[in-house]
């Protein structure tokens, strides 16, 4: 326990260190257009956390980076001078945001092992790296530039809202709010279950209770839900903000696609009563009509 805690403030430190960074990368650009800026500071912190990715030896440096540098962003992104997003609207944003951020960061810190412990998908994908080359393709590049990618694209809803002005909070916002603080309510369950389940685990089984039982990855579900929400909230002004749909379908893809992959194919290699599990039960969306066998 002693070491997880000495790791964890040396992660603690390394990303005030990181956003700090992202401040004066901010301040750097402050002519450049918002978006530009923004992805700027999102690749810099990036490099930054690969950096000691690399000084440690272990990718999982990244983890955290998920459900702390969003929150980074769009605080960056509203206190800009230019900024002129409805500040009701914005503070429902904030509070979906926080609230799923709290969660994520302490579901992994909860989880995670310390330096010890790198997350089993990095090491499958560097793995399978032939020189040095695909190695660092394999750990900068699908481990850390694309999924920032991702996230900068499913941030686009939320960012371009605070930004431009919009109409008063009406009933689509509330409809948004309502979306995102259900999606994360899904992932606190579903994650609460999840860890009781593998407390009390002897050997390789399938989690099939709870919200498990209706999907395969319902904190997937929720993930997905939770960058909807931000769709949502976007269209506040108007039709003209439709394209902004490309965030959810973005993360959908990483998520829903990709990882569901990477975890279906390591499920069934380690656990002989998943097969079934896989043919009865949808990989994202509850099925509630299932019945137990």
């Amino acid at each position: 326990m002693k070491n997880k805690l000495f790791d964890l403030a040396i992660i603690f430190i390394g990303y005030v260190v990181c956003i700090y960074s992202m401040v004066i990368t901010w301040n750097l650009l402050i002519e450049t257009n918002i978006f530009v800026r923004l992805l700027a500071c999102h690749v810099e912190a990036t490099i930054f956390i690969y950096i000691l990715s690399v000084a440690f030896k272990n990718s999982s440096w990244y983890d955290a980076f998920w459900s702390v540098i969003p929150v980074v962003l769009t605080i960056l992104c509203w206190i800009d001078i230019h900024a002129a997003g409805n500040v009701l609207r914005a503070g429902m944003m904030f509070d979906v945001m926080v609230f799923w951020a709290i969660r994520l960061t302490y579901n992994w810190a909860r989880s995670w092992d310390g330096f010890t412990h790198e997350d089993w998908r990095y090491v499958m994908m560097k793995g399978k790296a032939k020189n040095k080359f695909e190695y660092f393709l394999t750990d900068f590049g699908a481990i850390h530039l694309i999924p920032t990618l991702s996230v900068f694209m499913a941030l686009l809803p939320m960012n371009y809202t605070l930004y431009y002005p919009g109409p008063e909070v009406f009933w689509l916002d509330w409809v948004a709010y309502a979306i995102g603080i259900s999606a994360v309510f899904i992932q606190i369950i579903s994650d609460q279950q999840m860890y009781n389940f593998r407390r009390t685990l002897i050997e390789p089984q399938t989690m099939q209770s709870g919200l498990w039982f209706y999907s395969r990855h319902p904190n997937y579900l929720g993930e997905i839900l939770f960058w909807f929400s931000f769709f949502i909230f976007s269209l506040s002004n108007g039709l003209a903000a439709s394209w902004l749909i490309i965030g959810t379908i973005t993360m959908y893809a990483l998520v829903a696609i990709t990882s569901v992959a990477m975890m279906d194919s390591r499920s069934l290699q380690r656990r002989h009563d998943f097969k079934d599990y896989m043919d009865t039960t949808p990989a994202i969306f509850f099925n509630f009509f299932k019945r137990k066998a």
